[in-house]
This record gives structure tokens, sequence and C-alpha cells, in this order.
């Protein structure tokens, strides 16, 4: 049995792969509820944000595992995928498992430190577990991701200060304007990231705010919660001629702002007009930053808004690589020692067909016994059977690759607590 993972992140390939390889709600739910039509994989946990797509993944072969993360992937591409090829990185076993903790802790983000992955990480699981394609290695693996995402945030600094991708980019809207009061914003998209995004700009002192969403009742829920106005998305084009700054993250297949949408809006402007694009695909032309006062920004320019934050950061690593090679070395045991739990369930019932076998031969020999003395015999033994097997049954479940690198003497004395003096195996 083998835990595995493929995928890729921003940091081998670009913006315009991951957009083939980003996953929707919708498409998510789908591809989980149908996980078992790809060979070898038993449970099925698939994490795609705007910087990585990831699937992992646990079963019987290696070689299984491996065809099934790309059967994955293949589908979502538009054709068949070789993990070997177009950078796509996989791991196995312990590499897997510290990769996702390394992702829950934000050391693998674009933006280290940041807080919207722990919450990503978070509701793939959940997914995962509504279409009940995990079972008991999954959700016990992502549940300790969880914690460890915690623990790096709890005991460290390294969230401190704009860390997110929106407070990148409110920052870097801060940074062009001088101060946001007084000016106008206009936000394409009412899910997370909007939110947080208009959270912020609030938080900056935005003076107005727009919401437009295709479900309208949305975009009324979260600008009533700023004090803005709610825009129907058919209806935002208008709204471009005063806005200052434009942020969309919308879950759109397509451009939702581009050329014969916006041309005439943007050529005629008498100022400066802020865009940033969150939305992974991406939800602006790229083309509209040839206009006059338009200045375009998208996922892949905001790491140089968080530049200066990156060297206090990076003296909180070591702590939190201290806190993931501990969670890490726990769930390795926990882990390793499901692989003799076969093993120490057939040790038990032999040797309970043993002692069954050996209470009848002496029951037969002893005569006729009252109920409660049949019943102090069996029990005697039951309790000796139970002594005898608890120090090698706690020991192979302790450190499985321990007891491999032993020799056959000095296992013998580990298993049986024999270097401890304790001829019998069990506690006094």
């Amino acid at each position: 049995m083998s835990i595995a993972i493929g995928g890729l992140n921003h940091r081998v390939a670009p913006l315009e792969l991951r957009e083939k390889l980003a996953f929707s709600s919708p498409e998510l739910k789908g591809r989980l509820a149908g996980f078992a039509d790809s060979s070898g994989l038993e449970e099925l946990v698939i994490l795609s944000t705007c910087n990585r797509t990831e699937v992992y993944s646990y079963g019987q072969d290696r070689d299984e595992l491996k065809s099934g993360i790309e059967s994955v992937l293949g589908d979502k591409f538009g054709s068949s995928v070789d993990l070997g090829e177009l950078n796509f990185y996989s791991y196995n076993d312990r590499k897997a498992v510290s990769h996702l903790f390394r992702v829950a802790s934000s050391l693998d983000s674009m933006i280290l430190g940041e807080d919207q992955i722990l919450g990503q990480v978070r509701e793939a699981y959940r997914l995962a577990q509504e279409a009940r394609s995990t079972g008991r290695v999954l959700s016990r693996l992502f549940q300790q991701a969880v914690r460890t995402g915690k623990r790096v945030r709890t005991e460290t600094s390294i969230s401190t200060g704009a860390v997110s991708v929106s407070s990148a980019a409110v920052d870097l809207a801060s940074k062009i304007f001088g101060e946001l009061a007084g000016k106008e914003a206009l936000i394409l998209g009412a899910g997370e990231t909007s939110e947080l995004t208009l959270s912020l700009l609030f938080n900056y002192g935005v003076d107005s705010v727009l919401v437009a969403n295709r479900t309208y009742r949305k975009a009324v829920e979260l600008a009533v919660q700023y004090h803005g106005t709610a825009v129907k998305f058919e209806e935002y084009e208008p709204y471009l001629a005063q806005a200052d700054i434009l942020i969309s993250s919308t879950s759109a297949p397509g451009y939702v702002l581009n050329r014969e949408r916006a041309g005439d809006a943007l050529a005629h402007r008498d100022k400066p007009i802020f865009l940033i694009d969150l939305a992974v695909p991406r939800d602006i032309d790229p083309s509209l930053a040839d206009y006059d006062n338009v200045f375009l920004y998208n996922i892949d320019d905001l790491m140089a808004v968080v530049e200066s934050n990156v060297e206090d950061r990076k003296s909180q690593v070591g702590l939190v690589e201290d806190i993931i090679a501990s969670e890490l070395n726990q769930f390795m045991e926990w882990y390793e020692s499901l692989a003799v739990v076969p093993l120490i369930k057939t040790l038990h019932e032999q040797m309970n067909r043993i002692r069954a076998g050996e209470v009848d031969k002496v029951m037969g020999k002893l005569g006729q016994l009252s109920e409660e003395q049949r019943s102090l015999v069996e029990h005697l033994t039951v309790s000796v059977m139970k002594k005898f097997l608890h120090g090698p049954t706690s020991r192979l479940k302790e450190n499985p690759r321990k007891l491999a690198r032993m020799e056959p003497v000095e296992l013998l004395k580990f298993l049986f607590m024999l270097d401890e003096g304790d001829s019998g195996g069990g506690k006094r």
C-alpha cells in the first residue's frame, strides 16, 4: 500500500499551463464522485487552487497509483499526461506526506506564510468527504495536515503582515495610488477571494464599493456587509468609467473583461484605473493593458508586492520545519504501523487457537469442573496470553522501520522486552 501525489504548482508551471488544470468546484465534485473509475485509486483527494493542482491518492500498487493520477490529470488536461513530462512532480509515502504538510504550512506557497492555503486544504478534504472518496489513510493525512498548518500559524509569526493574494493585491493598489481613501472599487465575483479583498479595501479606507456577480443575491449579500452597492453582472460596464480599482475573481471559463465589453469605457478614461486579475483561468484580457491609463496585474505579478516582507518570514522557516518534522514523524509512525496490523491480528488469532486447544485438553484431564472453575481457567489462560503478547504487539506498532534494521537476536530481545529483564514480556 502507498500514498502518492502528482501535480504541478507555480514553481514548475506558468499560469497558462496551470489554467488548463484548474478544477472548478462542480468539476471537482464530479471527478471525486467518479474516482472509482481511476484504476488503482482506493482513496482520492484533489487540491486545486490558483497556484497548484495536486492529486493525492492511496492504493495498493505504486504503478497503478501513478496511472490513476495521470488519468485524473489527463482527463482535465484534455490529453494523456506523463508525470515525467511538463514538469509534473510526483512523490510517494514519506515524501508525499512531507509535501502536503509543507503545502498546508504555506512553505510551498507563492507568498510565504499566506493564510488561504490552509482553508483550501481543508476544503479539498471536505469535498472528498462529501464524495466519499477518502478513507482511513487520507482522512488521517489531511486532518493532520490541517493540524500542522494551525500549529505553524499559532506557534510562529510566519503569517504576519500581507501574506495572501488578496492582501498583496490591495497593498499594490495602495502603493500605486498612495492612499485608497476617496477611491472607488469595482469587484467582479462574490466568492471567498472577493470577500477577503473587499474586507481589506474597506480597512484601507476605500469610500465606495460596487460588487457585481452572476448570482445577484450573492452580490447584494457581500455589498451590504461593507456598505457597498450591488450591481448585476451583465450591467457592470458603465461603472468602469468611474472606478479607480477593479479586482476580478470569478470562476468563469473565459475573459469577463475584454475589448468588446470594456474597450470604449477604458479608451475614453481621463484618469488611471488599476486592474487586478485574481482568477485562474484569467478573467481579464491581457491586451487591455495596451490602453492608456490602464494598469493590469495578474496573480504572477503579485510576488513583487510582498518582497519587502519575505526576509522576515524566512527567519521563521526553521521553526516551521521543526513543527513539520514532528508532525511528519508522528504520522509516519501511525502509517507504518498499519502494515503490521494484519500480522498482529494473525498472531493473536493463532495464539488464541493454541490456548483454547490446550485448555480443552486440560479440562478433559481435570474431570468434572464447576462453571466457576472453568471460567477461572479460561480467564487465567486469556490473561497470560494477553500479557505475553502485550510487549511484541506494542513494539511492533511502535516503530516498524526500526525493527527492519535489527539483527534476529536483537529483534527478539526488543519484541519480548528481554532487554528490560522481563522474560514474560508483560507488565507486573
